[in-house]
Order: C-alpha cells, then sequence, then structure tokens
C-alpha cells in the first residue's frame, strides 16, 4: 500500500462536528492497513478527529465474543422462524404464501453466498494475506453452499480473536491476530446487513400483510400459524435492529477516524432502529392489505425518489461506475424500509428531508388504511396508535444517541444549522458543508 499525506490545518467545517456523522457506507479498514472488502482500491479520507488506532492492549473481551454470540444466534433464529413459517404455510395448504415465503429466503441468501464467495477469492488475490490451506477451502464451499456465510465469517471472527489473546506473548502476532478479527467481523456484518435489508424487511411486510388479511375474515380468533407468525416478525424486527447497530460499531471499530461506540450507544441504536423499521413496516404492511395493487405501485414511487437522492448525493463506494450504480440499487432497497447513511458528510439535512418525507408518506399510507379497512377489524385503531408512536419513539431515542451516546460527544444542536444557508439541492443531497467549507487540507489516501 502507497500513502501519502498533505499536513496541514483539519478541515472542522466538513461535518456538523469532528466525526459526528455515521458512516455506514463502506469504506477502507484502515487499521487493517488494506481496504475490507473488494469495491474500494482507492479512497480519500478526511481527518475529522483524532486517530483513533487499535487499543494499546490488544484484548478480545467478553464483550465483543458477546456480541458475536448474539449476531450467530440472530441469524440462527430470525432463518429458523421464516422455514418455519414456510412450513406452516405449507401444510395449511397455502402455496402461493409457501412460495413467496420460500423466494424471499433463498433469493437473498443466493446473492450474498455470491458476494461472499467474491470477497474469499479477492482476498486470495493479496499477496499479503497468508495463504488458505485446501482443508479451509474445504470448509469455506460446504458453508456457502449450505447458505451460511455470514456464520462462517462469525465464526472465523470468534477464532482470531480467541487466538489473539492466546498469543499475547508474540506482539506481532497479536497485532495480526487481531486485526484479522475486526476485518472478518465487518465483512460479516455487512453481508448481514444487505441480507436483512433483502430478506427479513420483505418477509416482514408480507408476513404482516398475511396476518391482516386473516385478522380481516376472522378478528377474534388466532391460530398457531398467527402466532408464528408474529414471533416471526418479532424476529426479523430484531434481526435487522441488530444488524444495522451491530455493522455500524464493527465499521466504526475498523476505522482509524473514527471513534468507537460504547455499550450503551450499541444498545440505544438498537432500539432507535427497531423502533424506526416497525413504524415503516407497519405502515407498508397495513396499507399492503387493503391496496394491495398500489403498494407496489408506492414501492417503485418510493424507490425512485431514493435512488435518485442517492445518486444525488455522489457516493464513493466503488471504484467504477457500473460497481457505484449497484451499490446505489441496493441502497435504494435499504432506504425504502430506514436511513442508511452512504456518505461520509453532514447528516441532519439528509435526516430532516428522510424522516420529513417518510413521515408524511406513513400517515398517507395509514390513513388510507384506516378509512378502507374493515369496521370489525379488532386491531384498527391499537395499530393506528402503535404506528405513530414507534415512529415518534425512534426519532426520540434516535435524538438521544447523538446528543448523549455518539462517540463525539460534543455534538452542537444549532451551531452547525446557522454556519450557512445552501440551496435546496446542495441541502438535500448532503453538499451544503462540502460547498461552503474551506477545501479539506488534511488528506490520507489509501491504495491498494
Amino acid at each position: 500500500m502507497n500513502a501519502t499525506k498533505n499536513k496541514s490545518r483539519g478541515d472542522e467545517s466538513a461535518t456538523d462536528s469532528p466525526d459526528d456523522s455515521d458512516l455506514d457506507g463502506r469504506n477502507p479498514n484502515s487499521k487493517l492497513g488494506r481496504n475490507s472488502g473488494p469495491f474500494l482500491k482507492k479512497i480519500k479520507i478526511k481527518g475529522y478527529d483524532t486517530t483513533d488506532a487499535l487499543p494499546k492492549k490488544l484484548n478480545f473481551s467478553t464483550l465483543d465474543m458477546l456480541g458475536i454470540i448474539v449476531s450467530i444466534c440472530s441469524f440462527f433464529l430470525d432463518v429458523a422462524f421464516d422455514l418455519l413459517v414456510a412450513v406452516v404455510h405449507y401444510k395449511n395448504g397455502n402455496i402461493w404464501w409457501f412460495t413467496l415465503t420460500v423466494c424471499f429466503i433463498a433469493v437473498p441468501s443466493l446473492t450474498m453466498t455470491g458476494f461472499s464467495l467474491r470477497w474469499y477469492l479477492v482476498d486470495a488475490d493479496e499477496k499479503r494475506l497468508p495463504p488458505v490451506s485446501t482443508t479451509r477451502w474445504v470448509l469455506r464451499i460446504v458453508f456457502l453452499v449450505l447458505q451460511m456465510g455470514p456464520l462462517l465469517r462469525y465464526m472465523d471472527s470468534l477464532y482470531y480473536g480467541l487466538k489473539s489473546n492466546r498469543n499475547k506473548s508474540n506482539v506481532q502476532d497479536q497485532v495480526d491476530l487481531y486485526k484479522q478479527m475486526i476485518y472478518e467481523d465487518a465483512d460479516a456484518t455487512l453481508l448481514r446487513l444487505f441480507e436483512c435489508f433483502m430478506e427479513a424487511a420483505p418477509q416482514l411486510v408480507l408476513q404482516l400483510y398475511i396476518y391482516a388479511l386473516s385478522q380481516a375474515d376472522s378478528p377474534n380468533f388466532y391460530t398457531w400459524t398467527e402466532i408464528i407468525q408474529l414471533i416471526s416478525m418479532f424476529s426479523s424486527l430484531i434481526s435487522l435492529a441488530w444488524a444495522l447497530a451491530s455493522y455500524q460499531r464493527a465499521l466504526r471499530y475498523s476505522l482509524e477516524e473514527k471513534k468507537n461506540m460504547t455499550l450503551c450507544g450499541s444498545i440505544v441504536q438498537v432500539i432507535w432502529r427497531f423502533f424506526d423499521v416497525a413504524s415503516r413496516v407497519l405502515a407498508l404492511g397495513l396499507f399492503a392489505s387493503v391496496f394491495p395493487s398500489y403498494f407496489f405501485m408506492v414501492c417503485a414511487v418510493r424507490y425512485a425518489v431514493m435512488f435518485l437522492w442517492i445518486r444525488f448525493m455522489g457516493t464513493e463506494f466503488c471504484d467504477n461506475k457500473c460497481g457505484e450504480v449497484f451499490y446505489n440499487i441496493v441502497l435504494g432497497i435499504i432506504f425504502i424500509f430506514c436511513y442508511f447513511n452512504p456518505k461520509d458528510s453532514p447528516t441532519r439535512r439528509r435526516f430532516t428531508f428522510y424522516y420529513v418525507v417518510t413521515f408524511l408518506e406513513n400517515s398517507a399510507l395509514m390513513c388510507a388504511w384506516f378509512i378502507y379497512c374493515p369496521a370489525h377489524v379488532s386491531y384498527k385503531y391499537p395499530a393506528m396508535f402503535m404506528q405513530f408512536l414507534s415512529f415518534v419513539l425512534g426519532l426520540v431515542v434516535m435524538i438521544i444517541y447523538y446528543l448523549l451516546l455518539h462517540p463525539t460527544k460534543n455534538i452542537s444542536v444549532w451551531d452547525h444549522w446557522l454556519k450557512s444557508k445552501p440551496n435546496p439541492f446542495q441541502m438535500y443531497s448532503g453538499d451544503a458543508a462540502k460547498k461552503a467549507a474551506p477545501q479539506p487540507n488534511d488528506v490520507q489516501e489509501h491504495r491498494v
């Protein structure tokens, strides 16, 4: 890796406050000395804050181990309950629901398996990494065939972490193993994140739609199928919230210029994401139960708006235009359900735009459902109340996270809004601070 650094005064106006933007988009693992993932071969990283290097005591803590174990358990539970729902639909003779449920499980899983295999091949071309034995390649192929790519990476991360603790006598080996642990964890969480939004989120809407139809036919009776659906939906919600928070934590931990998240911050972010996604899924699923044909039109319009907005942001995920467009396509799917910061730049105006649009859309969908749903539906008023309550709670918890638990610890409330008055295009595409700020003076360029 060739690295060049231009040293001078840091750029403090490129973000809302130093290090205040949560970088969810893919970036090199600077702490690892190489890119994490195959897409980025060159990127410029602005020095927003003091370098947050690897801990002096490279200790794979019990908390780190617990986080990986929770990720593995959430993966198994989500898949198990989805399969159980599919089996129940099949036994009930609902072949159409069974087919859709299986498709929403299989297609994302096969897609993530392809990504995982591609990343293994990219790693194999990295000469600085130790060669992988034939036995290990066979193990990888077996896990990939069984559609357990993220699970194998979680296990690898756990293995490297535990092994780093046993190599304290050799500092260099400990550092290498610790870096490898972070690298595998970052890849595992990214795979799991994409899989959740391609599988768990659509599955949530589908099962809520089926559940609403069943309740409309028999409002005072709960079958075992409906109970299993409720458990499956709750499991998917937890998986989505955990995937978002754990990826954020893993990414910040792997990036030099980002401060690490605390345990309390991670827990609060899980709660924030849980309420955030729950409100959105409730609006989509209930609307679909009354207007199934218009549902696809609503999703298509929402996707088109979000995709164009993402393109205007000018993301820098991949090293070629084709890859960048594909990345934006995937991001557009995520934006249907929640906000995922695609660029390391000011987030407040983008958050404001996203949540205003989402609130107006959710309100319109819920009002349409409330007016046209059958009058005898027992959960009519509770669902309306819970949707708006979940949205508000998500916003409140998000604000608590940013003001009290964000790693920066000193995010101001109003200062950034008063620094400049950007035009609407700059404001909502994320270019406002870039236009108003001076040219960055502290740039570190990484190349592989």
